[in-house]
């Protein structure tokens, strides 16, 4: 029965059987067998097909979903307090674009120092666009991005604040991120602010080689102020630049200890303002 709801979950929140299919590892006939049997057991369709592929609930699916979240939950805490008694560990990835790696993730990885009995904990830095993609299939537990993602896959929740300047020298090379990343947005709306169209550009696909290049007296960027090196200089840009930092957290899926624990992070990062 598990998997039938998992399955169930899985469509409900991504509106479509081949991502549903993707997300779960298994084949979309896979996904169309399982809420085929479902709809049969219920006696009503779950999910009304559209175009393109896509899917919405129907009534029944609503009210399947809300008990479906309540039994896995119920599941997952039983399976979690036999584990806790195995002494076996439950994974507790996290996600960080390269900038909130920079100023969030030593803070975040202390955080879990007390917790490693516990929690098999993982880190790694990626674009924004790619850690939602990952959060949202529930590959990791937790994602820090730096702009205000919205998407009905995940959760977001708000933490602190960051202040983006211009670093280096005015007739540098401009250094900037690819797009898809969080501080690549601010960068091109201080080009059309500024009406700039730099003709000497490169596109460096790493935040810490950007700080690094700066540091060696080479380019010029928009970087968050905490990550300016020692001797680089800078100026600051206005309010229109202080961002915030995100918290992007699976809408489903996760075990109350893993929920508890990013839960009192959130809070945690919420209070450092860079």
């Amino acid at each position: 029965m598990f998997p039938l709801l998992e399955t169930l979950i899985a469509v409900y929140e991504t509106g479509q059987f081949t991502i549903a299919a993707d997300e779960l590892k298994v084949s979309q006939s896979t996904v169309s067998a399982r809420i085929a049997q479902l709809e049969k057991e219920a006696g009503a369709p779950l999910f009304k097909r559209r175009q393109k592929g896509d899917v919405s609930p129907t009534e029944a699916g609503r009210v399947l979903y809300t008990s479906a979240i309540a039994i896995c939950d119920t599941w997952r805490g039983t399976r979690e307090r036999i584990a806790h008694v195995q002494a076996q560990k439950e994974r507790f990835d996290m996600l960080f674009s390269h900038t909130t790696a920079v100023v969030l993730l030593p803070k975040a990885l202390r955080l879990l120092d007390d917790a490693l009995d516990r929690f098999d904990v993982s880190a790694r830095a990626m674009n924004s666009d790619a850690i939602l993609e990952s959060v949202g299939k529930k590959e990791a537990q937790l994602g820090v991005v730096e702009k205000p993602i919205v998407d009905d896959s995940v959760q977001r929740a708000t933490l602190c604040e960051d202040r983006l300047v211009l670093a280096g020298h005015d007739d540098a090379v401009w250094l900037v991120r690819e797009h898809g990343s969080g501080v690549r947005y601010y960068t091109d709306l201080y080009f059309k602010t500024a009406g700039l169209v730099p003709d000497r550009l490169m596109h460096v696909a790493s935040n810490a080689a950007i700080v690094a290049s700066l540091a060696s007296g080479f380019g010029q960027s928009l970087i968050s102020l905490a990550a300016v090196p020692d001797g680089v200089p800078y100026q600051e840009l206005g309010p229109e630049f202080v961002r915030r930092f995100y918290a992007l957290i699976p809408r489903s899926g996760l075990s109350h200890t893993q929920r508890d624990r990013i839960d009192a992070m959130i809070v945690a990062l919420s209070t450092q303002v860079s």
